[in-house]
């Protein structure tokens, strides 16, 4: 059976809509699905592959024919002739598969192939070749092997625009990221420059007044030195538990299973025992086991059952509770929720910004921080956070921490 290949026009034809077509691919998929049914089409090929060299391999990343042959698999590149194509730089002709130590006959016994071209794509430093097989023995003419050769080099541009966009994208979002974590300083040190003020002019204040000579005995004196220990001693606790949310992201995480009921509970514990937690339920879900840095996921319930605490000093019969709430597998879906006096929900992205209170110093006293530590928390761990309330209702944080192994 002779092989009707197609004619010069035709194939240029072909090679001018190919590029075209590859000019607005905005996915690898989409460029290995349009250069495979082009190869057909320029060469008259019963099947065609589009393979890409990961490392030391050889990956088939998509065909079109008509019977299956290698999509998926991978080999090594010392050992399939689309490999041997890559590492010598050269287009390979073969019109008998079996008759060519080069072709791994046993892998192409089960298909239709009988003869073959395979072009390397990008022949200065291949990173692919394109393959053009034949059910029937063929040898493709000098130009259609040219047209192959030219498609693939037109496939090497399409995959480096193609890197390249991707590239201008991943720093556009940095930028946007970099923009939004430098607005998030701004609000931040315009809230630490407010709250630090207090504690400073009070500690200023108190020092005048000893000063010049207001304290006219030693315990007078002595009072208002107190005064301004205390104020110095607030403003030293604000810019540690600042600097801290911050070193949140240089510590290294040691990963170990934890079982989180467990660590929960001693929190509790803890807050009952300080008289924190006096006339709070407080329900923990048991055998609830993650993956996670024993010492970060302490510090994270500890922030979360802080603020619980807190919102709900005011409220009746309240109630705190952690559950497990789904899983996926990789990572377990965690809820710490309260009947406190919540939130609106318009503010449920705000609260983990640093140093954002949603209430004043005075209905309720706090830094800003434990919230923010919380974000920082689950984001090292690869989880989200998210939260959601109702203002006189209550307030749900949810995050998701890795599974235990």
């Amino acid at each position: 059976m002779t092989v009707t290949e197609p004619t010069t026009s035709a194939r240029t034809l072909v090679l001018t809509e190919t590029v075209d077509r590859l000019s607005t691919a905005t996915s690898s998929a989409q460029v290995t699905a349009i250069v495979a049914e082009a190869v057909r089409a320029l060469t008259g090929a019963d099947g065609a592959t589009f393979v890409l060299r990961e490392d030391d391999q050889c990956f088939y990343a998509d065909e079109n024919a008509i019977a299956p042959l290698w999509k998926g698999s991978r080999f090594s590149v010392n050992a399939c002739v689309s490999g041997w194509s890559m590492l010598h730089r050269q287009t390979v002709v073969i019109a008998d598969i079996y008759d060519d130590d080069r072709v791994p006959h046993d892998a192409y016994r089960p298909t239709f192939v009988s003869s073959l071209c395979m072009a390397p794509i990008r022949s200065s430093d291949p990173i692919g070749v394109l393959g053009a097989y034949w059910a029937e023995p063929h040898v493709p003419e000098p130009e259609v092997v040219r047209h192959l050769e030219v498609l693939a080099n037109s496939t090497a541009v399409a995959l480096e625009n193609l890197e390249l966009r991707g590239a201008i994208a991943r720093r556009s979002a940095e930028r946007d990221q970099e923009a939004a974590r430098a607005d998030e300083l701004d609000a931040a040190m315009h809230s630490l420059v407010h709250d630090l003020r207090g504690p400073l002019g009070a500690m200023m204040g108190f020092s005048e007044l000893v000063a010049d000579g207001t304290a006219t005995d030693v315990a007078s004196a002595a009072a208002y030195a107190h005064s301004a220990l205390g104020a110095g001693r607030r403003m030293s606790d604000q810019i540690d538990r600042m600097l801290s949310v911050y070193r949140l992201s240089t510590e290294p995480l040691h990963v170990e299973p934890v079982d989180l009921s467990a660590v929960a509970e001693g929190i509790a514990a803890d807050l009952r025992v300080q008289g924190r937690a006096h006339g709070v339920t407080i329900e923990v879900e048991p055998a609830i086991r993650v993956s996670a840095d024993p010492a970060m996921v302490h510090l994270l319930l500890s922030n979360l059952f802080d603020n619980a605490v807190k919102y709900t000093s005011t409220t009746d019969d309240a109630t705190i509770r952690l559950r497990c709430v789904g899983s996926d597998g990789a990572f377990r879906t965690l809820e710490v929720s309260d009947n406190g006096v919540g939130f609106d929900a318009s503010d449920a992205d705000r609260v983990f910004r640093p140093l954002t209170r949603l209430h004043s110093e005075d209905e309720f006293p706090g830094t800003g921080l434990g919230l923010a530590s919380v974000s920082r928390i689950v984001a090292l761990h690869g989880g989200a956070v998210s939260a959601s309330g109702a203002k006189g209702v209550g307030a749900v944080f949810t995050f998701s921490l890795p599974t235990a192994t």
